[in-house]
């Protein structure tokens, strides 16, 4: 069922303890299914802002037609222009485009790259919450921090060995900077803290995981 090389991870952790080992690699699936659900809230909400702002400064919700982007984020565009002209074969909206590039694309606006170009010309204005005396940096930083961890939960890696708390308390102070309602909506609907809590209970097989 899961291969031995994944599984070694797990049995290293544990001691050799394969039942334990089993339970923990169960725990680790929840987690990751928990902070991706989390995350797609943050995701969604993060893209859209951008767009409203780059659609802003193009002045057209086609802005990646007005605007100029380097050469690494200007890849990432056409191809997300040809698999959306692959599937759909010209019936498209700017919408599909959003939902089409990747979040790297998203996190990389918030880059130094783009600061002058795009975040002094107004991308600030999609975190309308974020204190004015803390630096550009810090988002994308903290972005960036969790598109890694959000790379690993859905490649199935390990991620247990995180305090998860901490990124879900991230999750939560980022989404607070786009929309207070976002904040809420995920605090109140994301699992990841029950399940942060149900880790010991857990590996002790007094509490089964759901997916």
């Amino acid at each position: 069922m899961i291969g031995q090389d994944r599984f070694q991870k797990y049995l290293d952790k544990c001691h050799g303890d394969r039942g334990r080992a089993l339970r923990l690699y169960s725990w680790n699936v929840e987690a990751s299914a928990a902070f991706l659900g989390a995350f797609a809230a943050l995701e969604v909400g993060l893209r859209n802002a951008l767009h409203r702002e780059l659609s802003a400064q193009a002045s057209s919700p086609s802005w990646w037609r007005h605007l100029q982007f380097t050469g690494g984020d200007d890849d990432l565009i056409e191809k997300a222009l040809a698999e959306i002209e692959k599937r759909k074969r010209n019936v498209w909206t700017p919408g599909h485009v959003v939902a089409e590039l990747r979040f790297a694309f998203w996190v990389g606006l918030l880059a130094n790259r783009n600061h002058a170009r795009f975040w002094e010309a107004g991308l600030d204005n999609a975190f309308p919450h974020y204190p004015t005396t803390r630096r550009r940096d810090y988002l994308h930083e903290s972005f960036e921090r969790l598109r890694l961890l959000r790379n690993r939960a859905a490649h199935h890696e390990p991620i247990h060995a995180r305090d998860l708390m901490v990124d879900h308390e991230l999750m939560c102070e980022l989404a607070g900077y786009i929309d207070p309602d976002l904040q809420m909506w995920i605090k109140t609907h994301t699992r990841l803290p029950t399940v942060v809590a149900g880790r010991n209970l857990t590996l002790t097989a007094a509490r089964i995981t759901r997916f």
